[in-house]
């Protein structure tokens, strides 16, 4: 009863603060595409950051760097960024309440809704448990991922963070103005469509015989699945015990199946329009995803090692999923 007072509080004291969002939200689309697109800049990057950096501000997760970096990233300011969180802040503060679609607590079956904070529950999970057990870390796609300058920032592990040249040289250019310490990190450009990830690694101290962690967010759905499929085969070929954690979207959402008929091409085309990049891969979900992922990483050389997914298997909910494969 508590909690739905505060949120309904947490409602009325938002409501009349949404022409400040959408003041911030307009600011930041406008930087987006004049500015982030053009130069070759990851836009859906900023989708989980943004998550992380929401979650920060209400007091569900701890992402003081993401906060710090987010200002100088270039489809943002700091008064973009204020407007943006701060009618979330106050609100939160003031009803005492933390949106759950930021923070949880994640109940199963997660529905759409706690599609983000399923997923940093997801990563973050992982990588408290398997990271003291790895010599390395890599993590492909790393876009605005600060993971590298929380949990791994103790000199442990090796630690690579891949990303095309254009969207990597932002962030380290943010990570310079911010004054966060990223000398711990080696930095390595590549494109997953053309080159292979490993042999720019290997240029870069990469030994692929050591047991690695791979972390791959929110990648997949944006290559073909010739690409995916060769991600995947090259971590089957590194040190005994490693493992890749990726996401991935159901194939009946990506092709419109079934119950997504009219709802996915307006995801779609929205998340086109908005970053200028579009939905290829997907993997079945609806029957027995689990089965189904379970045979794509077999036909790669891992085994399926952890599984969790946005909806319910077998119904028309199954919308959006969690894997960690591991080396056979």
């Amino acid at each position: 009863m508590l909690s739905s007072v505060r949120l309904l509080f947490f409602l009325v004291v938002l409501l009349p603060l949404s022409p400040v969002f959408l003041l911030g939200a307009v600011a930041y689309i406008i930087r987006l595409k004049l500015y982030n697109q053009p130069k070759g800049i990851s836009g859906t990057a900023y989708e989980p950051f943004l998550t992380r950096v929401m979650a920060h501000v209400v007091g569900g997760r701890e992402d003081e760097i993401a906060y710090r970096l987010a200002p100088m990233l270039p489809a943002l300011t700091p008064l973009t960024l204020q407007l943006l969180v701060w009618p979330l802040a106050l609100a939160s503060r003031l009803a005492r309440y933390k949106p759950v679609l930021f923070c949880g607590p994640v109940t199963r079956p997660a529905t759409v809704m706690m599609m983000m904070a399923l997923r940093n529950q997801f990563y973050d999970q992982v990588l408290r448990e398997v990271a003291a057990n790895v010599d390395q870390v890599v993590i492909l796609g790393a876009g605005w991922d600060t993971r590298a300058y929380e949990e791994l920032n103790n000199g442990d592990v090796h630690i690579f963070e891949v990303d095309t040249p254009a969207t990597q040289l932002a962030k380290i250019a943010a990570l310079q103005k911010a004054g966060i310490e990223s000398s711990h990190v080696t930095f390595v450009e590549t494109d997953f469509n053309q080159v292979s990830w490993v042999d720019a690694l290997q240029k870069h101290g990469f030994e692929p015989a050591l047991r690695t962690l791979v972390l791959w967010e929110g990648v997949t759905m944006y290559l073909p699945e010739d690409a995916v499929r060769s991600t995947l085969t090259a971590v089957a070929e590194l040190g005994p015990g490693s493992l890749i954690a990726f996401d991935y979207f159901a194939r009946e959402f990506v092709e419109g199946d079934g119950g997504f008929k009219f709802v996915a091409p307006y995801m779609k085309l929205s998340i086109d329009l908005t970053y200028g990049e579009r939905f290829i891969f997907g993997i079945p979900l609806r029957s027995d995803g689990s089965a189904a992922v379970a045979a794509l990483l077999e036909s790669c050389g891992l085994t399926l090692e952890r599984f969790e997914m946005v909806g319910r298997q077998g119904s028309m909910t199954a919308f959006y999923g969690f894997a960690v494969g591991e080396r056979m």
